[in-house]
């Protein structure tokens, strides 16, 4: 499997229930307008790793886990094969997965390669959707633009795409967060009114590729 990077020390802005650890693949045919991961759009950067081994590195951090890209159905059967290790190893893990397609895409593709459909079995939260910069605001907390939608993929898959409904989590509603270094993060617009009260950093936005000595 082609990836960019694994970060394993913990994020608190790559989804809710966070330390969360966080893979970053590589290859991404979607190519959204004012992406903020452009180095992972070729398909031959990065570097390679089977799915057992991520799986496993994944699996021993022991938390929950985000993939983010690059384009992770772009390797729509590595990603299976790795999600199916990595629910092996940890059968309770809460997984996200970041994607520029949308889920009634996927499944559509999904007639012609089956390993998708038994990726999205695998998976908690799947986040879809291109990155639309003009729906891009400073109220957003793990999405890049509000068209995205948090799926709740379990009980759409079960219950919900049997009555035509996607169910979607409510991720409108930004929320701060006191990591265990005594940081408060949380979406700008959130944090404006505590301007005064203390040193106030700029961190990574959500998805975008952590900086150097982050992870592996």
């Amino acid at each position: 499997m082609r990836y960019h990077k694994l970060d394993l020390t913990g994020s608190f802005v790559d989804g809710p229930g966070g330390p969360r650890s966080v893979l970053w693949v590589q290859g991404c045919p979607v190519r959204c307008p004012g992406c903020q991961n452009k180095a992972l759009w070729p398909e031959g950067g990065g570097r390679e790793g089977s799915p057992f081994f991520l799986a496993l590195r994944l699996a021993g951090a022991n938390r929950p886990v985000t993939i983010t890209g690059g384009e992770p159905f772009y390797q729509p059967e590595d990603l299976a094969a790795m999600l199916r290790y990595l629910r092996k190893m940890q059968p309770h893990v809460n997984i996200i997965v970041y994607t520029g397609y949308v889920l009634e895409d996927l499944l559509d593709m999904a007639q012609a390669i089956p390993a998708i459909c038994d990726a999205l079995e695998l998976i908690d939260v799947l986040v879809d959707g291109p990155y639309l910069r003009d729906q891009d605001h400073d109220g957003l907390q793990w999405r890049g633009s509000a068209n995205q939608r948090a799926i709740d993929l379990p009980e759409t898959l079960e219950f919900g795409l049997g009555q035509g409904e996607i169910v979607t989590l409510d991720w409108n509603r930004p929320v701060l967060t006191l990591t265990p270094a005594g940081d408060v993060l949380g979406a700008a617009a959130l944090l404006a009114p505590y301007m005064t009260l203390g040193e106030l950093a700029e961190t990574r936005r959500c998805g975008e590729v952590a900086p150097a000595g982050g992870g592996a």
